[in-house]
């Protein structure tokens, strides 16, 4: 239920690199499941930008990741899903729960963004999958069914820095990580947030309705489980 990593025509694997290039020679690696110019087009009318660069592309369990460059705001990074709800035989998760998933981490993010020690990237668009109606024979010639979020490209390189970094600045890294995690381990939600999203992200063994109040204390631990 998700894109295989694609090849190219000489057999060997994409290396995520100049994307936009070859999607504008007709050589791009996703041709045969989904248009990279639908992309585009979305993330350029959404943000009233252009995209001008995809520099790298990179692949999760879940997710495609996009470092964009565009024309008139800083970098961005696009997540676009692997899986497409309107696929013939998909079997990835219902559509209703990616539909909640992608509510409650945009609301997460905008919490996290009150709080400017936590340093969460700032989230620019997201949508949730659309499933359409009638039955799905043929791979979909849109991306409607891919649910998407765009954020703004924070400062810093990538997880293979460290190698390069000096010992201090490995304890300056450190520091920074630490000061992050604190900032997340103090956070006080806002009243009314852990009523509205708790229930729904606990397991499935969770009950039907809370007839206690939500709080963060012992009591309503023991209560819960």
């Amino acid at each position: 239920w998700r894109d295989v990593w694609p090849t190219m025509a000489d057999g060997s694997d994409y290396d995520g690199k100049r994307l936009l290039e070859l999607v504008r020679n007709g050589e791009s690696p996703f041709s045969a499941a989904w248009d990279v110019n639908l992309l585009i087009r979305e993330i350029g009318k959404e943000l009233d930008t252009q995209v001008v660069d995809i520099p790298r592309i990179s692949n999760g369990s879940n997710n495609y990741g996009f470092q964009l460059e565009l024309s008139n705001r800083p970098s961005a990074v696009a997540r676009l899903a692997r899986g497409d709800v309107n696929w013939p035989y998909f079997d990835g998760f219902p559509v209703d729960i990616q539909i909640s998933e992608i509510k409650f981490e945009a609301e997460v993010y905008a919490l996290m963004r009150s709080e400017p020690e936590i340093k969460a990237s700032k989230l620019l668009y997201h949508r949730a999958p659309q499933q359409h109606e009638g039955p799905r024979t043929s791979i979909p010639e849109d991306i409607l069914g891919r649910r998407l979020m765009v954020f703004e490209r924070a400062e810093g390189g990538s997880t293979s820095v460290w190698r390069q970094l000096s010992a201090p600045q490995q304890l300056d890294v450190v520091a920074q990580a630490a000061s992050i995690r604190a900032a997340l381990f103090n956070f006080e939600l806002p009243p009314g947030s852990a009523d509205k999203w708790l229930l729904g992200r606990l397991f499935e063994q969770r009950p039907k309705s809370f007839n206690f109040a939500v709080a963060s204390t012992r009591e309503f631990c023991v209560k819960l489980w």
